[in-house]
């Protein structure tokens, strides 16, 4: 039997990372593909070819079967990886690499059709003896057959597109009254996902709990689970922290769901690992959701508590290899956590962020896995998913776990784009989830408690930005910092019997706050910091190590990250950012990028928050033109000569990137 070699990765971001990695420890080529915007990306430097399969949109490269297979045969590949996402449950793609001869490292076409219509799937489950949850499948989808089913099931129900999940055509339904235009709505929208407006409707169970089973199967029948998984802390119906294993559900009823689970595989004869997802209710009551015929985003968790490259296993079993374990030998360890870090603003209804990687801070005196897909310099765009890392951590126990969670996410930083880092942050103080009391609609339920409060700098933050400016003239002045007195060193000029006074303006949060710092005199060790508005009165001085400054006060000393780019200074301080640009001009609070004569470009990305003119209007140098609301500020750009406007391309609340045309003049 002929070995898998070399396999194509027909993915990116951090799964295709993630597979790489298990690849090359076990010796096998590993064929990156990439969009044209992925030519520098991180999958590309890891594996040991990479090649372009088309341009954007996904269509013509990540979802383009030809072009794919294409570079499999031309890169002489056995296998193709299909990761999660994209192709990864494609039963007619499964297909292809089956008639060219490509071994698909996955389940078989015809299980992962079986399992891609939702309804249907839920007919093979009931056939199994797989509890489902009550609902209407029928083949009627008209107005009148659907809205008598949701009256004879009762209210609340939910509606869900018959070909496809993610969340897209899902609908809950409260009462009868809206239950036409939501049935309307689902349609549409699963039609434009999926190119099928189907739909089934299901009971609506609240305050369920999302809990999943991982299963593997091999060619030969063998079966096995790998515990379950909790991810019920959801919003939008996408995951934010996941968890294994699952508290508060008694073992008698752990065990009745890995046997469904089983039971389900062995129902449409699977191949590969999949993970069967149930929703649990408050009565002890379990009832199956879908099947993933994939690889989950969350798998870490359980390689984690379990000690299994769930990757290598895909391998195997792809192989046609027997299982490497049986159940007896498969064992429980500890509790594992993931959070998924997403490129949103939970500032700003979690609308998607871009901007550029400029610096990574990672956890340092502590154990973690970080998988991720990106690094400094890369420029995050809209045209793809706005994962962009997961860190899992492992524990003894849930408690040591969540410690460890919170302990990582306070170190981690991502400067130049917006994430959801403070929503997690936040997410973790929250009593009901330290308790293990979530279900799928508590982030929703309680959104408003759950969402991150912007961070006011205390007196000490605004000291430590202003010492990290000083401290940086210092170490990049000719001399080094080691000699402060020398005279070529000094950035003041002399006075007789007086100090230096220097004022930095700063800008936080839309605020203007001044400071005057009294340099140290000969023999003296600490700058005077002052700051009447914020009441600050500190003697401070300090070392700057990396990314982090030692600030000694005249009583305490202080430990901080940081990264400063240009005139941008951000302080991380107990998980919390707190970000500040020194104002280094006069008069008009403005920012301006000129493209020749003709053209105001975005200076950076971010969503206009505000507009002055109009198309048409006159204007003098310096006339406020547009507000740009970028790294929690709004920036405002001004007009940089006179002249009239001729076209302005966005509305209030666009998103837009770093360089592109915002306004054209006459």
């Amino acid at each position: 039997m002929t070995k898998i070699k070399t396999v194509l990765i027909a993915n990116r971001g951090e799964i295709a990372c993630r597979i790489i990695r298990t690849l090359k420890r076990l010796g096998i080529k590993a064929i990156a593909v990439y969009a044209e915007p992925d030519k520098n990306a991180l999958h590309c430097h890891l594996a040991d070819e990479a090649y372009c399969i088309g341009p954007i949109p996904v269509e013509k490269s990540y979802l383009n079967t030809t072009n794919i297979l294409h570079i499999a045969k031309k890169a002489n590949a056995d296998a193709i990886h299909p990761g999660y996402g994209f192709l990864s449950e494609n039963a007619a793609f499964a297909k292809l690499c089956t008639d060219n001869n490509l071994i698909f490292i996955g389940p078989s076409s015809d299980a992962i059709s079986k399992m891609a219509v939702k309804d249907e799937a839920k007919k093979i489950m009931a056939n199994a003896n797989v509890p489902t949850v009550p609902g209407y499948e029928g083949d009627n989808q008209s107005i009148e057959a659907l809205s008598k089913a949701a009256q004879k099931m009762g209210y609340p129900v939910i509606l869900k597109a018959a070909r496809g999940g993610g969340g897209k055509g899902m609908r809950v339904v409260t009462k009868h009254d809206d239950l036409n235009d939501a049935i309307m709505a689902a349609k549409r929208e699963s039609k434009a996902a999926f190119g099928d407006d189907s739909i089934f409707i299901e009971k609506y169970l609240q305050a369920a709990r999302h809990i999943e089973v991982q299963i593997f199967r091999d060619h030969f029948g063998n079966t096995v689970h790998l515990f379950e998984r909790d991810c019920s802390l959801q919003r939008r119906h996408q995951k934010i922290i996941e968890e294994s294993p699952a508290c508060h559900i008694p073992e008698d009823t752990k065990q009745k769901m890995y046997q469904a689970a089983i039971n389900a595989a062995h129902a449409i004869d699977y191949v590969g690992a999949g993970t069967i997802e149930f929703l649990y209710t408050k009565e002890n009551q379990f009832y199956f959701m879908e099947m993933n015929t994939r690889l989950q985003v969350e798998h870490p968790v359980t390689e984690m508590v379990t000690g299994f490259d769930l990757v290598e296993w895909q391998i195997l079993v792809a192989n046609k290899e027997a299982l490497p374990q049986k159940q007896e030998n498969i064992c429980l360890n500890g509790h594992a956590f993931e959070a998924r870090i997403y490129a949103e603003d939970p500032f700003h209804q979690f609308l998607p962020a871009t901007g550029t990687i400029v610096e990574m801070m990672l956890p340092l005196d502590c154990e973690y896995r970080l998988d991720t897909g990106i690094q400094i310099s890369d420029k995050i765009g809209i045209y793809f998913d706005p994962l962009l890392a997961k860190l899992i951590v492992h524990g003894s126990n849930r408690f040591e776990a969540l410690q460890a969670l919170q302990h990582v996410l306070n170190q981690y930083h991502l400067v130049g784009i917006v994430t959801n880092l403070p929503f997690l942050r936040n997410i973790l103080q929250n009593d009901a989830f330290q308790a293990g009391n979530v279900h799928t609609q508590y982030v929703e339920s309680n959104l408003q408690a759950l969402l991150p409060k912007p961070s006011q700098p205390s007196p000490q933050h605004i000291a430590i930005a202003c010492l990290v400016i000083l401290l940086n003239r210092r170490l990049h002045s000719p001399i080094g910092q080691d000699e402060k007195n020398s005279p070529w060193n000094q950035t003041n000029a002399w006075r007789l019997n007086l100090p230096y006074v220097e004022t930095i303006k700063l800008q936080c949060q839309q605020e203007e706050i001044e400071a005057y710092i009294t340099h140290p005199q000969q023999n003296e060790e600490y700058y005077h910091i002052v700051c009447k508005d914020k009441q600050l009165d500190i003697l401070i001085n300090g070392k700057i190590e990396a990314n982090k400054i030692v600030i000694f006060f005249h009583t305490h000393q202080v430990s901080v990250d940081f990264a400063q780019v240009d005139d941008w200074i951000e302080i991380f301080d107990q998980g919390q950012a707190f970000i500040f640009k020194r104002i280094t001009y006069s008069g008009a609070d403005s920012t301006s990028l000129l493209s020749g004569d003709s053209a105001l470009l975005a200076p950076m990305p971010g969503i206009i928050s505000k507009i002055w003119v109009k198309s048409g209007e006159n204007v003098h140098k310096g006339t406020k033109l547009l507000a740009l609301e970028a790294m929690k500020m709004e920036h405002t750009l001004s007009a940089p000569k006179d002249g009239a406007v001729k076209s302005i391309y966005y509305k209030i609340g666009d998103q837009v990137e770093e360089g592109c045309e915002l306004i054209e003049f006459e």
